[in-house]
């Protein structure tokens, strides 16, 4: 995706602001005019190539149930949707981007859910998910063991969670927002619950280096 005079503002002002607590609440959950629709248009072109190869490793079936945490811009809901999923949950508790995901999904085969991926006992059956996929999320997950414990109880037996994320770019950002950014820390935790996989992925650029962690419910 080529940048655009006003990706190159972004990115000006992304590079001002980069470290502060201000922009990392943004990043979680864009809130700040100016500087969520930054973090808006970053998203878009800075994880491009990492959105569709995770969503390439997740290796979704024709039929299967999707849970997506977080889904914020809707890119990767637009690769998944190529897969042909029986259906997708689309978790989001941004009402900025719940209002861009409505109008852009509103005819798909998609539940978009105000909800925290925590507890979704009323709206998800036990053993009933397929599939569950995190991009640039699990970072904001603090305690992370509340939701592990819940993609387990969603999941089928063998299915899995693909959690990916660029952790050494999300340790340098503000503490008290991006809380759980060690991935040593995160993968302790995760043996607890599932099988776990972890690969450094390196797309050829470092905008697109991250790694890639799959969580498998045996």
């Amino acid at each position: 995706m080529e940048k655009t005079i006003f990706d190159h503002i972004a990115i000006f002002i992304f590079r001002k602001f980069q470290y502060t607590r201000l922009m990392a609440l943004n990043m979680a959950k864009p809130r700040h005019f100016i500087l969520g629709n930054i973090t808006k248009r970053l998203m878009r072109f800075g994880n491009r190539k990492m959105v569709v190869d995770s969503v390439d490793k997740l290796n979704v079936s024709e039929g299967d149930v999707v849970i997506e945490v977080g889904s914020g811009n809707g890119d990767a809901l637009c690769e998944l949707l190529k897969r042909r999923p029986k259906k997708i949950f689309a978790l989001e508790i941004s009402r900025s981007f719940l209002s861009d995901l409505k109008s852009a999904f509103s005819s798909k085969n998609i539940d978009i859910i105000e909800r925290d991926a925590k507890d979704l006992k009323d709206i998800v059956e036990n053993d009933s998910i397929d599939k569950i996929l995190l991009i640039n999320v699990v970072y904001f997950l603090d305690p992370i063991e509340p939701y592990l414990s819940e993609f387990k109880r969603t999941l089928k037996s063998g299915g899995t969670v693909l959690i990916t994320g660029k952790f050494t770019a999300a340790s340098q950002m503000d503490r008290s927002v991006f809380k759980n950014t060690s991935l040593e820390e995160l993968l302790a935790t995760a043996e607890t619950y599932f099988d776990v996989e972890s690969q450094f992925v390196d797309l050829g650029e470092p905008i697109s280096q991250y790694h890639a962690i799959k969580l498998t419910k045996i």
